[in-house]
């Protein structure tokens, strides 16, 4: 990150003026903060620097399963950027930390003053379509053990620290699968000594063997956030 970061990569392609009216929009966001409703009208996006948020579709039944997460790299608020002013997903912060809360009306002055800016925006909204297809793929194909897995690495690059904080519930959620195989699969990578879980409390020990642990996912994901990401 360049000198003046705000520790969010698409916030950093604004110029250093810009960035500089950002640092009073930088706010703390508590776990189970949700910072948009299903259905809901959406009146700020949110762009992480630590924090971590699950970004999930309610069905009828009260049922809930992940589509996306958005860390450091990302921002919340996708539909927004693409004309849309009513979100059909909920974002709820799983990992606390810190990121900045934007109104509609700067986003959208940013975007029309600052070329880079909306290109990183857009380039982002890109990646979260392929986020969405790719997890049903992974959903599908791929086994509880190597999605969790998958998930805790990316927790553990945006968190940027080998121990935070992820409930059973919160895991359930986003792997879409039941609490019991959740901890099952945790259970796992702790006999192993992989990670050290307890009271909601994850600590990364040996991310080497996260990393074989993980399904493909992972690494095609990082590529192509890569592909999509500011440049």
């Amino acid at each position: 990150m360049h000198t003046g970061s705000t520790g969010n990569s698409i916030l950093d392609t604004l110029p250093s003026s810009a960035r500089r009216l950002c640092q009073k929009m930088l706010v703390d966001l508590p776990a189970g903060t949700q910072l948009v409703g299903q259905g809901e009208h959406i009146t700020h996006v949110f762009f992480p620097t630590t924090a971590v948020c699950s970004i999930a579709i309610e069905l009828a039944s009260g049922e809930k399963a992940e589509t996306g997460a958005v860390g450091q790299d990302g921002f919340v608020g996708v539909p927004l950027v693409l004309g849309v002013s009513v979100s059909t997903t909920s974002g709820v912060i799983q990992v606390p930390g810190e990121g900045y809360r934007m109104g509609a009306k700067p986003l959208l002055d940013f975007c029309r003053q600052h070329e880079a800016f909306r290109k990183a925006l857009l380039g982002y909204s890109a990646f979260r379509l392929h986020l969405a297809s790719r997890s049903v793929a992974c959903n599908s194909f791929h086994s509880i053990q190597q999605r969790l897995a998958r998930w805790l690495l990316f927790t553990h690059d945006c968190a940027r620290k080998n121990e935070f904080r992820l409930t059973h519930e919160a895991l359930s959620a986003m792997l879409a699968a039941t609490r019991p195989r959740v901890s099952q699969a945790a259970a796992g990578l702790k006999a192993a000594g992989i990670i050290d879980y307890r009271r909601g409390e994850v600590r990364i020990l040996d991310r080497k063997r996260l990393e074989a642990v993980s399904c493909e996912c992972y690494e095609e994901n990082r590529a192509a956030l890569a592909t999509y990401g500011p440049h």
